[in-house]
């Protein structure tokens, strides 16, 4: 058996060192979680400066697509302005007669005689009588071919505009 001063000993000694062990294990805890937590600042560093770098990025994209599609706005109207300054202008030449517009009309063909002379050009016939249009008439199709040309116009704006977002954001398309 054991003599009570070594029991005592023993005790103070085996509670000594249950201290000591939890003390250090304490320490080793503590550093432990001191470089989990600088790990996890320096990787949320690292995100934060990824993520302001890249919203530069994107922010900067964003302006410049933002002015090459205002470039081609301005484009867009420039032309339609160009278009009708040549529209108006080739009216008013209508209107004066310098310009003066007409159709071939079935029916009233020349005689026989009268056809080309070149049987190459047998199946043009030079001599056609045609009727001409009068100002009201040529209007109304300026004005149809107008809508179309402004309709095409807008439409190629519509495809450069979109052409200038797939290629700016490098969209994947199918």
């Amino acid at each position: 058996m054991i003599a009570a001063p070594h029991w005592r000993a023993l005790a103070v000694s085996l509670l000594a060192g249950t201290v000591l062990g939890w003390t250090v294990q304490g320490w080793r805890k503590d550093t432990i979680l001191a470089d989990l937590r600088r790990t996890a600042a320096t990787a949320q560093a690292a995100a934060a400066s990824a993520l302001v770098k890249t919203t530069g990025r994107v922010l900067q994209l964003e302006r410049t697509a933002a002015g090459q599609l205002a470039a081609r706005t301005d484009q867009l109207i420039k032309d339609n302005h160009h278009a009708q300054t040549d529209r108006d202008r080739f009216m008013a030449d209508v209107r004066s007669g310098a310009i003066r517009l007409s159709i071939p009309i079935a029916g009233n063909r020349p005689s026989p005689g009268a056809g080309p002379a070149d049987p190459a050009a047998a199946g043009v016939d030079r001599q056609q009588a045609r009727a001409e249009l009068d100002g009201a008439a040529a209007a109304a199709l300026d004005a149809i071919a107008s809508d179309g040309d402004a309709a095409t116009r807008q439409l190629n704006a519509c495809i450069d505009a979109y052409n200038l977002v797939r290629d700016t954001y490098h969209v994947q398309t199918e």
